[in-house]
């Protein structure tokens, strides 16, 4: 019997449901495939039919949490900030959301999100990838800070938000303290590269 679209996708919400379920309460690499795919009622294979591996099903679990950062991002933009707050309320309005998945980011964020992970091996990080970086060209382009090619300032952002997802994963300062040094840091060296001004400023 040929299963509906509509079918599909229920499937699919009751595996991430039940995948975030395990991964909080088990842990993320306690948690096999085949006791989501038990815990949803599916057989083991079937899982396979809607996520490749046990991390990209995390990941798409983990892009809607970080959608609904950049959400929370628009709502709380006043359009009054300049370029290092624009940029540091993105940063943080994701991080906030995420930060209850905080124990198994790490293997999804090497897997699916890093420079070195294919586009194809996980559209759920590349979609993520996407549209966090067109955020960032649109506060790039509010500014008109950027005086060096698109391509360059992308991938200078990029390197330096993984670098910090990285080192957040880990943090075990009180209530990320040191992460938040860092996104200051980061994005003040950011924002003087891509406008051309590497002087060191007082």
């Amino acid at each position: 019997m040929r299963i509906s679209q509509k079918a599909k996708e229920e499937t699919k919400e009751r595996i991430l449901q039940t995948a975030e379920d395990l991964f909080l309460d088990v842990g993320f690499e306690q948690t096999t495939t085949r006791q989501i795919a038990s815990a949803t009622g599916i057989a083991a294979g079937t899982l396979f039919n809607y996520f490749k591996t046990k991390e990209t099903l995390a990941m798409s679990l983990l892009a809607d949490v970080m959608n609904n950062g950049r959400e929370d991002y628009s709502k709380r933009r006043s359009g009054e900030e300049d370029f290092e707050e624009d940029l540091f309320l993105l940063i943080s309005s994701e991080l906030r959301r995420l930060r209850p998945y905080r124990k198994f980011f790490g293997p999804v964020l090497e897997s699916s999100m890093s420079l070195f992970s294919k586009s194809n091996s996980c559209p759920a990080g590349e979609s993520a990838r996407e549209e966090h970086l067109e955020i960032v060209r649109q506060i790039i382009s509010t500014h008109s800070l950027s005086r060096i090619p698109s391509f360059i300032s992308e991938t200078l952002y990029w390197s330096l938000y993984i670098g910090i997802l990285a080192f957040w994963a880990g943090d075990e300062s009180r209530n990320q303290e040191e992460t938040l040094e860092l996104i200051d840091y980061s994005i003040k060296l950011f924002a003087q590269t891509i406008s051309g001004n590497t002087s060191s400023s007082e």
